[in-house]
């Protein structure tokens, strides 16, 4: 790096939190664009920006305008949306700023799971059947179609919201009425009208983090993945790198691959989750940026050395990127959850973690009085520990053994 440069990121919250770490670690100047002067606060960044700009991040022109009346107009080195709602608005004023990103119609695709489907579809990516529906007599014409069981989700969403396991004409009218109520999400970003009904796909699932150059590999990584039980789909644990089928990686990521492709993306960061059916990997989708829920953050950087976000950063501003692991050790992430709904009491058990030579970091989000229930989407999780090992099926069980160890007591 020759010189600071001046990183702007529009709403830093959840995953891209990781960016701006990132960033302050590298000695950028951060500017963030940001829909209210508390997100530092909400997201956890304070005292790692050095300014704030206030816009509407859902709107095109507001957060133009906002950099257009600031004194960073014309200054900025890159431009970067650190929230999957803003990807695609993000990427206009990135083309209107004349600054390196993601092309708006490939982050339009990744952030529509219907227009993602049919990009799939077009280029021979191995999928589920889905259906784009609006209402309940869709919705049984698409079952006719596709059978029993499927999935329902919006097309627009994250975080698992209103996904729904459906296995019969009564479970599809209750969905498909949570559906058509479900009318805004994060941040305050529309929920479209239409959604998703889809084929089932059995089998083990992974997160694949994937970044590209030209169109050609840079880095792969495949992440073991344990979500709960059924009719949910929250994520409980996370294995950098993967115990399980390791015969079949080459498959999943060349999978992982031809999707990302499929959505025009050629160069940087994509998450992407596939499940290992019987007839070989599935894709489920493809999110253009680090994968969240500590995987870039944490494991792939305690388990391989690999900074996903500094890399990200490097390639927006034109820097070299370096994504050779340094190491080769694993990591895990296990969450908690409650086993059943009431008012939280307290959580025995955390003292213990804070001696364990193990134990990368732990968080817990909760306090005494909560309300809390069995874990329908990733939001309702009640925190998480990471650790590391020196195999993933140790680090993996060792996540598992400590999340279990603690006792979730009620009033």
């Amino acid at each position: 790096m020759n010189k600071k440069k001046i990183v702007a990121f529009v709403e830093p919250s959840f995953y891209g939190v990781g960016f701006v770490r990132a960033a302050f670690d590298l000695g950028h100047k951060i500017i963030s664009i940001v829909s209210s002067e508390n997100n530092p606060k909400e997201y956890g960044y304070e005292g790692l920006y050095d300014d704030i700009i206030i816009a509407d991040v859902r709107d095109e022109e507001s957060i133009f305008n906002a950099i257009k009346n600031s004194k960073y107009y014309g200054k900025l080195d890159a431009l970067i949306p650190a929230a999957d709602y803003v990807s695609a608005i993000t990427a206009k004023v990135e083309e209107r700023l004349g600054l390196t990103g993601l092309s708006y119609e490939a982050e339009v695709k990744s952030r529509n799971k219907d227009l993602a489907r049919e990009a799939y579809k077009e280029h021979g990516v191995p999928s589920a059947k889905f259906k784009k529906v609006k209402n309940y007599v869709e919705a049984i014409k698409a079952v006719e179609e596709i059978g029993y069981p499927v999935i329902i989700k919006p097309t627009n969403c994250e975080s698992s919201q209103n996904v729904f396991f459906i296995k019969n004409n009564i479970e599809l009218q209750s969905a498909v009425k949570c559906m058509e109520n479900f009318k805004e999400s994060y941040m305050g970003f529309k929920v479209r009208k239409e959604f998703l009904i889809e084929e089932y796909l059995e089998g083990q699932e992974f997160s694949i983090e994937v970044f590209l150059h030209n169109g050609k590999k840079a880095f792969s990584s495949v992440t073991e993945k344990i979500v709960s039980k059924l009719p949910y789909f929250v994520e409980i644990e996370h294995v950098v790198p993967t115990s399980v089928y390791l015969d079949k990686q080459k498959d999943i990521i060349d999978v992982a691959i031809s999707a990302v492709k499929a959505l025009g993306i050629m160069n940087g960061p994509c998450h992407v989750e596939i499940k290992l059916s019987k007839t070989g990997p599935r894709l489920i989708e493809v999110n253009g940026r680090p994968g969240g829920d500590n995987i870039s953050s944490d494991l792939l950087i305690n388990a391989l050395g690999i900074d996903l976000f500094k890399a990200t950063i490097n390639y927006y501003l034109g820097e070299v990127i370096s994504l050779i692991p340094s190491q080769h050790k694993a990591a895990a992430v296990a969450y908690l959850i409650a086993p059943k709904d009431g008012v939280l009491s307290k959580v025995n058990g955390l003292d213990d973690l804070k001696n364990n030579k193990n134990v990368i970091r732990y968080n817990m989000d909760f306090k005494s009085g909560d309300a809390v229930r069995m874990a329908q989407n990733s939001d309702e999780r009640l925190g998480y520990i990471i650790v590391k090992g020196d195999i993933p099926k140790e680090a993996k069980k060792t996540a598992l053994d400590l999340i279990n160890s603690l006792e979730i007591v009620y009033k």
